[in-house]
Order: structure tokens, then sequence, then C-alpha cells
């Protein structure tokens, strides 16, 4: 009974909003100040789409009715909301004009019935607009305290807040509605098969987790081995690819400025740690100074001695040109004129330096110098790929020797190397060995990570690992390793298996199913839409039959808020309040 009561108090209100459009129709201005006919600032259109003008006032209701307004105005920047709102308008005008083609009409008091009754606001948001960018049918509340229908919350939320008269506004929501059924038309053909349902449950539904190690040239090219035969060999049989490399590298070895090829022996001591440290730091890079003098490898005492990170390259810092390094090492490195170790220990903010010189050059290379350099590079990047593989190969093989992957990470961050037990303290036993050093750890070692992703999943982030996920998925628990490591580029994966989640039919219930096939959906008619909808507006480029005014997308200062718009605040929170 009072169900019934509420309606006919609601039809009531309908009628009397019914009656007051059919008075106002066709006449602008009705309302505040803020409608289309009284407007005295801003732009005057938003933009014209075949002949059809979308007006500043159009636009500002939009853009309130969103809820943009209400936002800081640096997010409104940020999201590019003018500029997208806009888009969704001016394809509105496109669909309209479509609609008309094709002889829909709607009834502008069926649409005030409609707004009235289901207490939504259509929008049109561009196809492609963001997840998240408030478009569509938008609830808005027009009931009093007591939760009834209020016509007159209606009509404050028309004038005050939206700023339209209400024929404005039932013209609006008319051609959001004759966009809407374009819209419609254009998907209505879109359909599901059971086959796409199923194969997008399986993407969704389908995970796998692995422990995996990468191996990648970047970590073994300080254990490269660079010695001028093995390169010479190297270069003789891969010549092409050293010529092709020189076509595209041959510029960098011309008009070049004065250069110097050095490496170096680094022991740190901080400026101001405790003198008696710091001369201790001197006396030993003397003494290495010395060694090297004497013909000892400088490059082998640079990777066991050095702190500095060119330590596993031998000290090497290849060519470098005046400005690069710190003022004391640059002045002894560009003093020789031939190759040679620099006579004195440097010392600099780093610490003491022994450095060896090993090349000096300025203007043109010969082409046969710059292909030598340029087959070091190739070959040092080629037997890296290949320590990678080797490196990945055996890792793979510990593995399947049932070896855990915490034991895999210290074998390789010591080098396959088992560390020794801790010395015992004293002298050792009358003939028994002293206890063997440490093996050195090696910080950049790879290690093992963990990952989880989907069967339509790259498995490694950043990475076209494509062939890996199939790898994976062909994979089973009882057998979670695979016969020979992944190669993806220049790097090689190991990984284990450590849990599989695969799709199942009684997996996919009808809820299920409905779900998918609901997102499936969705998902195809945004692409036809899209589709049919840029085909439009490219015609109505083509025929210059779309104009914006680039002013409507400007932003306001952020502390210009004009009084206006305070006004309207105040005016919407009142109404609000009632």
């Amino acid at each position: 009974m009072f169900e019934n009561l509420g309606q006919r108090i609601k039809t009531f209100f309908l009628i009397a909003i019914i009656a007051l459009l059919a008075l106002i129709m066709g006449v602008v201005g009705f309302g505040p100040a803020g409608s289309e006919g009284c407007s005295t600032s801003g732009p005057g259109y938003a933009a014209t789409v075949r002949g059809q003008t979308i007006t500043a006032g159009d636009f500002n209701a939009a853009y309130r009715a969103a809820g943009f307004e209400d936002r800081p105005v640096e997010s409104q920047q940020a999201a590019n909301y003018r500029r997208l709102l806009l888009d969704g308008l001016i394809e509105r005008e496109l669909l309209v004009h479509e609609a008309q083609k094709l002889g829909y009409t709607v009834d502008n008091e069926e649409i005030m019935r409609r707004v009235a009754d289901e207490e939504l606001v259509l929008l049109s948001g561009p196809v492609d607009a963001p997840a998240g960018f408030p478009s569509g049918a938008l609830p808005y509340s027009f009931r009093d305290r007591d939760d009834n229908f209020s016509t007159d919350r209606l009509r404050r939320f028309i004038q005050n807040y939206l700023r339209r008269s209400i024929a404005e506004f039932a013209e609006w929501q008319g051609r959001e509605t004759l966009a809407q059924r374009v819209r419609d038309t254009v998907t209505a053909p879109v359909t599901v098969s059971p086959r796409e349902v199923w194969d997008a449950y399986v993407a969704e539904t389908e995970r796998a987790t692995i422990s995996y190690v990468r191996f990648g040239p970047a970590d073994y090219r300080a254990q490269v081995e660079v010695t001028p035969e093995a390169v010479t060999a190297w270069m003789a049989a891969h010549q092409e690819e050293v010529n092709a490399e020189y076509e595209r590298q041959g510029h960098r070895y011309r008009n070049l400025e004065e250069q110097v090829r050095a490496r170096h022996i680094l022991l740190r001591a901080a400026q101001d740690a405790p003198e008696a440290e710091r001369s201790a730091k001197r006396a030993e890079a003397e003494a290495l100074l010395a060694r090297a003098q004497a013909g000892e490898d400088f490059a082998a005492l640079a990777r066991e001695h050095s702190d500095d990170g060119s330590a596993q390259n031998g000290g090497d810092l290849g060519w470098f040109q005046r400005g690069r390094m710190v003022a004391p090492f640059e002045q002894a490195a560009f003093s020789h004129e031939e190759p040679a170790i620099h006579g004195s220990v440097v010392e600099s903010q780093f610490g003491f330096h022994v450095i060896e010189v090993l090349g000096r050059r300025e203007g043109n290379v010969p082409e046969a110098e710059a292909k030598q350099e340029i087959a070091e590079g190739l070959y040092r990047t080629a037997r890296a790929v290949e320590l990678a593989e080797q490196d990945a190969t055996r890792a793979l093989a510990y593995l399947r020797e049932g070896h855990t992957t915490d034991e895999l990470n210290d074998q390789l961050r010591n080098n396959w190397q088992t560390p020794a037990a801790p010395a015992a303290e004293g002298e050792p036993a009358e003939g028994e060995e002293p206890a063997a050093p440490a093996a050195p750890a090696r910080p950049d070692a790879p290690q093992v990570n963990t990952t989880s992703f989907g069967r339509a999943d790259h498995a490694l982030p950043g990475v076209d690992s494509s062939n890996l996920t199939s790898d994976v998925f062909a994979m089973t628990l009882e057998e979670p390793l695979p016969a020979a490591p992944i190669r993806l580029g220049d790097n090689w994966v190991v990984y284990r298996l450590d849990e599989l989640t695969l799709a199942t039919e009684e997996g996919l219930t009808p809820e299920v199913r409905e779900r998918v096939e609901g997102r499936l959906l969705a998902s195809k008619r945004r692409e036809v839409l899209s589709a049919y909808i840029g085909g439009l507006r490219a015609q109505a480029n083509a025929d210059g039959a779309i104009r914006e005014n680039p002013e409507i997308l400007a932003y306001p200062t952020v502390d210009g808020a004009g009084d206006d718009e305070e006004a309207d605040r105040e005016e919407e929170a009142s109404a609000s309040s009632e």
C-alpha cells in the first residue's frame, strides 16, 4: 500500500517536471545565470561537429557531472580530464549524426521520466578512455531525508549544480540516449564463442611459480681472460662480424681528442683515516709497484689486490680523454708518450694508485688497430656468453643432484669453490695440513630469484621470455627441472618449477563462465566500437567537420577558483543537506 502511494507521489512529481519542461522547452536561460543563455564569460563553444555546436555550458555541465571539478586542479591536469571529456563529447555528436541518418528519435518527456525514475545521468566518455574514467550511466540521488523522490532536488541539481535549464538538460540527455542507441546497434552482432571463454578462463586461472637464475654475459665479462693471441685467433674466425661492426662503429675512431688507455691497482684509503693506516696503504701500494716493475702480471696483481670495481677486469679502465679522471691520476696517465708503468704511487682522494699506461692516441685510429679493438670487445662478449652457458649448465646439473636453491646460491657466490671451515686457533698439529684459504666471494654473482606468472604472461619481467613461459607450462611438479638451460637472447636461464595451477572443466562453473564471458564480451565490443568511432572521426576530420576551441582545454589556476564556482559548491552542499 505504502509502495503504491510512494509511486503515485513520484508520478505526480514527474508530471510536474514534464509540465514544467513543456512550458520552458525552447526557452534558453531558464534558471540561474549559469545557464547557457545568461553566460557572460569564458569561451562561447567547446567544439562543433558536423554543424552541431557543443557549447561551453554543455562542456562545463558534463565536467561537473563527472565530478572532475571537485578534484585538485593538479590532479585534473595530470589525468588530462578536459581533453578526454572533449573527445567523449565529440564522439557523442558523431554518433548522434549517425543516429539521425538511421532515423532514431527520442522523446524529451520520456527522457526526464527516465532520469527521475532511475536517478541516472548519462555521460559520454571517449571509447578508449582509461580505466576508471566516469562515463555511461552515473548514479545520482534525488531523494529527501525521508528517502522520497524530490522534484526540488532534481531541479536544483540541474539548475544550480549543472547550471543547465531543464530544457538544456533534457536535450543533453536525449543526445546521450541517441548516441547510446548507435553504440548498441554497432555492438549487437558481437558474440563470444565457448572456445574463447575457455581460452580466457585458462589464461586467467593457470599460474606457475618458479625459482630461477639468469646467467648473463654482463656477469662474466670481467672473468674473460683477454690475450692478444686469443683475440687474433677469434678475429680470424669471425672476420665478417668484425668488418660489419667496424662499418657501424667506424666513426668512433676518427677525429679523436687525445686519449690514454690505462689500468690501475687502487688501494682505498679515506683522506681522514689515521696517518698510520694511510702509511700502511702507501707502503702496500709501493710494494705492488715494485712487483709490477719486476715483471709480474699487472692484471693478475689488480685482480688480487685492487679495491676498485675494475679489478675483475685486470684493472683495465679502457680509453679515456682528459677530464674523465681525478686530477692526480689524469696527470700521471697523460705524462707518458709510450706504454709504461708509472714510476711512483699516485695519491688521490680515493687512496693510492699503481698505474700502467697501455697506449696513447689522437686523431684517426688506423683501421687495423680499430678492428683489433672492436674484435677484443666482441671476443669478450662471446666468451662471456660461453661462460654464462657453462655456469648455467653446471647449475642445472647441481640442482638435479638434489641440492637446494640456497646451496646453489652459495656455490655461485663462492665461484663453485667450497669455503674452508674456520681454522682452529693455534698452530696446526704435527703432520696436519694448514687449512686452505676461504674461496673469494663474488658479490655480483648470479643468484636465485622467484617469480609467478600466467600462461599469457612473460615469465621474466622486462624480458621477451614467452618461450620460457611455454617451457614452464609444459613441466610437471613431478619433473620440475628442464632438460637444459633456456636461452633468452644472450642470457641463459635455469629454473625449478615450485607451484603450478592448471585450469579444469570443474573450475569453469556457471558463475565463472558468466563472469569471463561478460568480460570478454565487453572487451570485444569496445574494440569494435573503437574501430567504428575511429572511422567516423577520421572521415569527419577529412571533411573538415570537426572544429575545437583550444580555450576550453585550459585549466583554472590553482588559487584562481572563481566566486561562481564557490557559490556552486555552497549551493550544492546546501541542497545535499536538505
